[in-house]
């Protein structure tokens, strides 16, 4: 599994596991606290993406360094 795999398998459990804490918990602080924490969901998404990319540049660069 690569770096990346295992990144977006690890933050996709996390957030998994706050949705699931979400339902099951009543006291609406913590649920206040999740929501805080699930603001910073489309940050990490686009990190995941620049994640991608520059492992995908640095891929690149391997290969050419291999001629």
């Amino acid at each position: 599994m690569s770096d990346y795999n295992a990144y977006v398998t690890s933050i996709n459990k996390i957030f998994d596991y706050l949705s699931k804490m979400k339902v099951g918990w009543s006291s609406l602080d913590n649920k206040n606290y999740i929501e805080s924490i699930e603001e910073y969901k489309k940050d990490v998404i686009q990190n995941a993406d620049k994640f991608k990319t520059e492992v995908q540049e640095t891929k690149s660069l391997e290969a050419l360094g291999n001629d």
